[in-house]
């Protein structure tokens, strides 16, 4: 998985692996770098990390859902986390004027583009996070997977398989966790 990272103003390129061998272990190339990572313990709003063999703890505050600040040995970090393919989409969408149609502590996904539904990914209870494909939209005769701008619990869908949205329209809404 490809994560699109800034940390305060400084933005990292990401990958991250499953280590199949080892349970909760993952290998993540940072700019360049391979970091072993193993999940220690992990909480609603805080993680213990292994991090190169070296135990670290992480604090998390969101807002909507939206994880928008990390603490780790005092210090705050303000985070923005992305996937590229949403990145990809947003740049696209505003070359083209259409914009993403929401706001950063926005708790509703929203039709990026007009177009047709032709899957659904998600259902009404379940969790989503950042970046997760929540359904498929054919616009201009392509399918688009469409991923979740927040991260949260769907509370409702507004759209099924075979109906055409315009752009902003409320797909999905979400509260966050």
């Amino acid at each position: 998985m490809n994560i699109l990272s800034q940390v305060n103003d400084d933005n990292y390129d990401i990958e991250i692996s499953i280590d199949p061998d080892r349970e909760n272990s993952f290998c993540a190339t940072i700019d360049g770098r391979e970091v072993e990572l193993k999940i220690i313990e992990l909480k609603r709003s805080s993680l213990t990390l292994s991090v190169d063999g070296r135990v670290r703890f992480y604090e998390f505050y969101k807002d909507k859902g939206r994880i928008n600040t990390v603490s780790h040995d005092n210090r705050f970090f303000k985070v923005r986390l992305r996937n590229r393919q949403q990145d990809q989409l947003e740049q696209l969408l505003e070359e083209f004027g259409a914009g993403m149609g929401g706001t950063a502590t926005d708790t509703r996904i929203m039709a990026p583009m007009p177009g047709k539904i032709l899957g659904l990914n998600v259902k009404e209870g379940e969790k989503v996070r950042l970046g997760q494909v929540v359904l498929v939209l054919e616009a201009m005769k392509m399918e688009n997977e469409i991923s979740s701008t927040v991260e949260g619990k769907v509370t409702k869908i507004n759209v099924k398989v075979g109906d055409t949205v315009n752009n902003g329209d409320v797909m999905i809404e979400t509260e966050p966790l």
